[in-house]
């Protein structure tokens, strides 16, 4: 009997060994580590920014969503010279006190932005219904 080799499909950006050693990667707001927690008492938003200086990062609220960004200037580093820039939005589940916004950037660089949430209630309601009288100048 003959037997076809099994086809491989190769990476899509290549070896992902060397994608993952490479250092400039690891700073990527876009990287999987970076979390949002929808929890009962609070929504939070965790994001890695480790090649930005506190002074170059900036949260704001802006039509119910939360817009972090970080940009630096071009500046020189060992293979030449090098600008990185990112904007991302969130957008603020309902109940979130959007008002208390509260930021914090750890010495790891971890930008931690967490809002207060409300739980929702939902209770049973009861909706009287009116009667209509049938009118007697109709007759």
């Amino acid at each position: 009997m003959l037997q076809l080799p099994t086809l491989v499909t190769p990476p899509l950006f290549g070896d992902d060994t060397l994608l993952k050693s490479i250092d400039w990667l690891e700073g990527f707001p876009w990287k999987p580590e970076n979390v949002v927690k929808k929890e009962d008492d609070r929504y939070e938003i965790c994001i890695h920014v480790k090649d930005y200086a506190p002074e170059e990062i900036s949260v704001k609220t802006a039509d119910g969503f939360i817009v972090i960004e970080g940009k630096h200037e071009e500046k020189q580093d060992e293979y030449g010279f090098i600008a990185r820039q990112f904007m991302r939005r969130f957008q603020v589940p309902e109940g979130c006190k959007i008002e208390e916004v509260q930021s914090r950037l750890t010495t790891e660089g971890l930008l931690i932005v967490s809002v207060p949430r409300v739980p929702i209630v939902k209770k049973d309601t009861v909706i009287p219904v009116k009667h209509e009288v049938p009118s007697k100048s109709k007759l």
